[in-house]
């Protein structure tokens, strides 16, 4: 008569080993993600022009964290939305631009805002502090093209004395150029439009 040997017991499942703790997200992109998250409630357009008034004086957040998603939910409003978010980023521009006036150095050093940073691109060379006071109109440039946040052009301006009627002709042709320019391309291009914009 054969004996059939004993199965050997099947090998235990080892425990998992703990998950290594995600990396935590910078204080930054902890803002970031918070007012980005706020287009999806009742008060987006509210959040979007107060992004927007600060952003020209000491708020590190774009305006355009909030705009993007307002527009690809609501395409049809995206002029409405482009008009306010310009015209609250003037006010911030000025608050900004008050601030470098009359706080001078102070505000500068107290925001971090690096006047010496030198800009080499679209044939603009220069410092941002020289830009801003030899020729408004590289104002324009740096509102509506370049990655520049527009709180350094309005405190910037302000410190460098560029007058006042200047830079306002340059925020408002550079405002609206990037309100527009961001929500154009969002409208007609939908979610795609995210891997172009830096915003």
């Amino acid at each position: 008569m054969s004996s059939t040997e004993p199965a050997s017991p099947s090998p235990q499942p080892s425990p998992a080993a703990p998950a290594a703790d995600a990396p935590k997200p910078s204080w930054y992109r902890r803002m970031y993600l918070r007012v980005e998250a706020a287009a999806s409630t009742p008060h987006a357009l509210a959040t979007m022009m107060a992004v927007s008034v600060v952003d020209g004086s000491v708020f590190p957040i774009p305006p355009f964290a909030v705009l993007v998603p307002m527009v690809l939910a609501q395409p049809k409003k995206w002029v409405r939305y482009c008009l306010l978010g310009t015209l609250a980023s003037l006010v911030g521009g000025l608050i900004g631009y008050g601030l470098g006036a009359f706080v001078g150095e102070g505000i500068t050093q107290l925001l971090h805002i690096d006047l010496d940073v030198r800009v080499d691109r679209f044939g603009v060379s220069g410092t941002v502090g020289e830009l801003l006071g030899r020729n408004f109109w590289v104002l324009a440039l740096l509102c509506s093209i370049l990655p520049t946040p527009f709180k350094i052009v309005a405190i910037g301006s302000g410190l460098v004395s560029v007058p006042l009627e200047q830079f306002l002709v340059a925020s408002v042709i550079g405002r609206s150029v990037r309100f527009f320019l961001v929500g154009s391309v969002v409208r007609f291009f939908g979610p795609t439009a995210r891997k172009w914009l830096r915003v």
